[in-house]
């Protein structure tokens, strides 16, 4: 290529920062096990995953796809003209199918289809807090550093030196070193655990069936109060009481 001048370089750098290409998923499944049909529970007069569509829309992400079983769950998603097109097998539609298998034959899909993608951006119908934000944030910490994969993270709702086991009425601390800490300021690590709420994972990865790869792995962290996921009926009880005193703020 020869001498490139230093401005020139810059350009081309960033130009092909941008050309990087996000496309969403949004895997939602009709039948689920704690909640009956939870992914389209009324939440404050909306379906549960109609936040999740409301806020990708406003995102920067132009091209999004939800990957349902289910009828109620597209006429949803043509709604927020998400497209739908994919038809989401019935052996991919149980409890037990991981979310890799999912995805590795939605990538099957986009090359018959011709749809060029470097990154999926995955968000589940379960974080209806997360925002637009959340969203742009994710993807430009990964247009910045380039790892195979992201994911949201927040800060422990408590820590793991507080969790115990209870055996026959007694109780026994699950990690052997918290017995030296009796109060929180003397913890000696912050505890963060991955909120579900946003997955970046590149393609790279996606034929392999993985979601995130240890080396090569970026963090977005969220505040508490928009990483609670919904996956029994008092976190519905709590996501509506959160979104009740938005409205009335």
């Amino acid at each position: 290529m020869g001498f490139v001048p230093k401005k020139i370089r810059k350009k081309l750098i960033i130009f092909k920062k941008y050309l990087m290409k996000f496309i969403s998923v949004i895997p939602a499944r009709k039948n689920s096990k704690g909640i009956k049909n939870k992914n389209i529970i009324n939440i404050c007069n909306k379906q549960l995953i109609e936040y999740t569509f409301k806020e990708v829309k406003k995102s920067n992400l132009k091209l999004n796809f939800a990957v349902t079983d289910s009828e109620k769950i597209k006429n949803a998603a043509a709604k927020y003209s998400i497209n739908s097109d994919y038809i989401r097998p019935k052996r991919l539609s149980g409890s037990k199918v991981s979310l890799a298998e999912t995805l590795f034959d939605f990538y099957k899909w986009t090359l018959k289809k011709n749809i060029i993608f470097d990154y999926l951006v995955v968000l589940q119908p379960t974080s209806p807090l997360r925002t637009y934000n959340d969203i742009n944030s994710a993807i430009k910490i990964v247009k910045k550093n380039k790892p195979l994969s992201l994911f949201s993270i927040s800060k422990s709702l408590e820590h793991p030196y507080e969790t115990l086991k209870i055996n026959k009425n007694k109780f026994v601390y699950v990690l052997k070193k918290a017995k030296h800490f009796f109060r929180r300021q003397d913890f000696d690590f912050t505890s963060y655990f991955i909120n579900g709420a946003i997955y970046i994972i590149h393609k790279k990865l996606i034929k392999k069936k993985k979601i995130f790869d240890q080396k090569k792995n970026n963090f977005y962290k969220m505040p508490k109060t928009r990483s609670i996921e919904i996956n029994d009926l008092e976190e519905v009880k709590i996501i509506e009481s959160i979104i009740k005193n938005k409205k009335n703020l």
